[in-house]
């Protein structure tokens, strides 16, 4: 239970670490390259704005203070004259440039390919030139940007690297931290769990005690009890009965929280349990006018288990069939085995069934569908729980299909089965036949 916390723990942990680190880096990364790409674009600008103003002037380009460190210094005339400043102006970038100027694009950025397969990265920036008072062109400036964007990937990739390097970083702190997270945790549930365990030891002497005090009693004095007497002393025989269930679930929750599950095993017949387990319930369902049916493999079978935990699952989900049915509702208990050596059980009854709300916490300790009504039956939200804790010590599974009013279905299916056959023998209400049972 601590191992899964601490792992869920360090997974939300690391996440939000990481994703904060991402974040960061994103930003640093981003603003970074904003100020390169914003720092040079001013620059471009500005010669622009110089280049158009002398233009419309002297009618000559020249690339100035910066001439060695331009792409391109240009005039491009609204009338298709261009002129362009040490080289030729390809018409595959003359045209890229003008639907971008035609769009109000008149700074941005470019890639262009070569004729040797290269590929030329530049900031460009236009700047209208005004003669006279009319619009004669425009003046363009392209400044190769190549080695600034080499820095800005050398920089993706110093950022990426980290990035790396913080997320197993975080996965280290996030797991110290969820570490001492859980630590005070499960050392108040340790000593709550060792507090249950010794109360529920301690309590179960004096309990046996005082029913065998109400044993004795009930035995001597039962001819000169009045009928209140015999009431009052029914209900405390059903309280310390309901007393030592629960010490007994305590316990039992005791020895999973131990691990103490599943370790006593051997081979035994399953047949003697089952009759034994058919004959109690046939007696207690016809005793609160109900309809008990079973349905069990004719042949022996064997499984490797403690016998004792075999038991009580049947006893457990039997009992619960009880105690949510009313008269005249059916319980059906039916064992059965299949060729991958697994033994299965399911028990069905038609009583009040389980809320879809309420299903998905039945197997939590103390949970109880209808208190009011768990409390009179006597059920006091542990026995599933214990079940469950069984189950998962053999590394079975439990599956459950339920509908308000209509009834339930537990199916427990664990992998210890020894021997297998394919005939059943079926008894309803006492009275039993062979039948073909096909799985």
């Amino acid at each position: 239970m601590f191992k899964t916390l601490q792992r869920k723990l360090t997974l939300t942990y690391s996440l939000w670490f990481f994703l904060t680190l991402a974040v960061l880096f994103a930003i640093l990364f981003f603003v970074f390259e904003r100020m390169i790409y914003q720092s040079v674009l001013w620059q471009v600008d500005d010669m622009a704005r110089d280049q158009a103003a002398e233009f419309a002037e002297t009618r000559h380009i020249e690339g100035g203070h910066y001439k060695h460190s331009l792409y391109l210094s240009a005039f491009l005339s609204e009338k298709g004259e261009d002129l362009v400043y040490r080289g030729a102006l390809p018409d595959d970038l003359r045209n890229r440039l003008m639907q971008r100027l035609s769009h109000g694009e008149n700074t941005g950025i470019l890639s262009i390919h070569t004729k040797s397969g290269g590929k030329i990265h530049c900031i460009y920036a236009a700047e209208p030139v005004v003669r006279e008072g009319t619009r004669t062109g425009q003046i363009l400036i392209a400044k190769e940007i190549n080695r600034t964007h080499e820095q800005i990937e050398w920089w993706f990739r110093i950022l990426f690297i980290l990035g790396l390097t913080a997320a197993a970083l975080s996965i280290f702190i996030a797991h110290f931290l969820a570490r001492r997270a859980v630590l005070p945790v499960k050392r108040n549930y340790d000593k709550q769990r060792s507090f249950v365990a010794d109360a529920s030891h301690e309590l179960r002497t004096p309990l046996s005690v005082f029913s065998a005090s109400l044993e004795f009693f009930e035995a001597e004095e039962k001819d000169r009890l009045s009928e209140s007497s015999k009431e009052t002393l029914q209900d405390l025989k059903d309280e310390v009965s309901e007393m030592s269930t629960l010490i007994t679930h305590l316990l039992a929750l005791a020895r999973a929280d131990r691990g103490a599950l599943a370790l006593k095993r051997s081979d035994f017949p399953l047949d003697q349990l089952t009759e034994s387990i058919a004959a109690y319930y046939s007696r207690k369902a016809a005793s609160e006018e109900k309809t008990f049916s079973y349905n069990f493999s004719s042949e022996s079978i064997f499984l490797h288990a403690d016998p004792i935990e075999i038991k009580q699952l049947f006893t457990i989900f039997l009992d619960n069939a009880l105690n949510y049915t009313k008269k005249k509702d059916r319980i059906y208990l039916h064992v059965w085995t299949d060729e991958k050596q697994r033994f299965s059980f399911s028990v069905k009854d038609s009583g009040v069934g389980i809320p879809v709300d309420d299903q998905k916490h039945i197997f939590d300790r103390f949970y109880r569908v209808e208190k009011g009504r768990a409390r009179q039956s006597g059920g006091n939200g542990l026995g599933l729980a214990i079940a469950r804790e069984i189950v998962d010590a053999y590394k079975g599974w439990i599956s459950l299909d339920s509908k308000l009013n209509e009834g339930t279905v537990f199916q427990v299916t664990l992998p210890v089965l020894k021997i297998t056959d394919q005939f059943s023998y079926s008894s309803v209400s006492g009275e039993s036949k062979r039948s073909w049972f096909r799985k």
